[in-house]
């Protein structure tokens, strides 16, 4: 399923009959008690065309232990279904990102996408702001 028609189910699911993505190839979402939500279709790297997924949250003045702890939250020796890298964004958003390829990308592994995403965001302790 393309990332267009996925995006469009899960608009449907949530109210939003309308949700697409721009002309940019990005979506971008605020969900209450889960973040800022971002979804850029056209990302491609020298391996295939993926959809880069990344869940924000604002830290007020996040030091080095904030840091540390969403790194350790990245664990890249464990088994888990996603590849999780941390995400800096203007000093103040901190967030987690997965790029999933858009071969076997539909409705149920964007759900689960999600769901990890938000999981790392509360355990690292963010506030869901606008």
């Amino acid at each position: 399923m393309q990332p267009k028609e996925v995006i469009k189910e899960f608009g449907s699911t949530i109210g939003f009959n309308s949700l697409e993505i721009n002309e940019n190839g990005v979506v971008h979402l605020f969900i209450h008690k889960v973040g800022n939500l971002f979804i850029d279709e056209k990302y491609r790297d020298e391996s295939g065309n993926y959809v880069f997924i990344y869940l924000l949250r604002t830290y007020e003045h996040p030091d080095g232990d904030t840091y540390r702890r969403a790194l350790e939250l990245c664990d890249y020796q464990s088994n888990e279904e996603f590849l999780v890298n941390p995400v800096l964004h203007k000093d103040q958003a901190l967030g987690f990102a997965i790029k999933h390829s858009i071969d076997n990308f539909d409705l149920n592994v964007f759900r689960k996408i999600i769901e990890k995403l938000k999981g790392l965001q509360d355990r690292l302790g963010g506030e869901v702001s606008t």
